[in-house]
């Protein structure tokens, strides 16, 4: 299947999620990622942005998510700032980066600090390589896993002081099944690029 209707959508269940969230926002709390990271090979990513409701109003990302294996990583940029070592990871070559709809994640990053952007493979691009109908988030997730995520903290404000469960817990999943998706997508031998 490589096509679903808005309203097959209710029908899926939830996805479950058992990984371990690292909330990220004073650099003294990154040990963990320092360690995961030296044995990564491909890990999800993601970035979220407090929304502007009105024209002409833009935020800079406020926050990085970074899956290794069950441990997602959550990084607040608003607090912490880019700093070198997630920048390291974008523009090394050997780990892959997973996500879905990228060019604005890499976009958004830059304007805050320039990198070279290296290895990064956006599941949206795979998707319409394969003819899919279907993209995002939500419905790759059906089409690849069998089961939706839930959007709803997206337009919740990644900015506030102390991030909420339901936020810290969508922003996690949003990056932990970007390598379940593409693995997925090996596994059923679609093309990659």
């Amino acid at each position: 299947m490589k096509y679903l209707d808005k309203d097959e959508i209710k029908n899926y269940p939830l996805i479950d999620f058992d990984g371990r969230i690292h909330l990220v926002d004073d650099l003294k709390k990154n040990s963990t990622f320092k360690e995961k990271i030296k044995s990564a090979k491909v890990v999800g990513f993601d970035t979220e942005t407090k929304p502007a409701f009105k024209r002409g109003v833009y935020h800079s990302i406020s926050l990085v998510q970074i899956s290794i294996d069950n441990d997602i990583f959550l990084f607040r940029i608003n607090k912490i700032g880019l700093f070198n070592e997630l920048i390291k990871l974008f523009e090394n070559s050997k780990i892959i980066k997973v996500g879905i709809d990228l060019k604005n994640d890499i976009n958004g990053l830059n304007k805050i600090k320039s990198f070279e952007a290296n290895s990064f493979v956006d599941l949206n691009k795979i998707a319409k390589n394969n003819d899919f109908k279907s993209f995002g988030a939500i419905k790759l997730s059906i089409l690849m896993l069998g089961k939706r995520i839930s959007k709803k903290q997206r337009l919740s404000d990644w900015e506030v002081d102390t991030l909420s469960e339901s936020q810290k817990n969508y922003a996690a999943i949003d990056a932990w099944i970007c390598p379940k998706i593409l693995n997925e997508f090996k596994k059923r031998d679609y093309l990659l690029s």
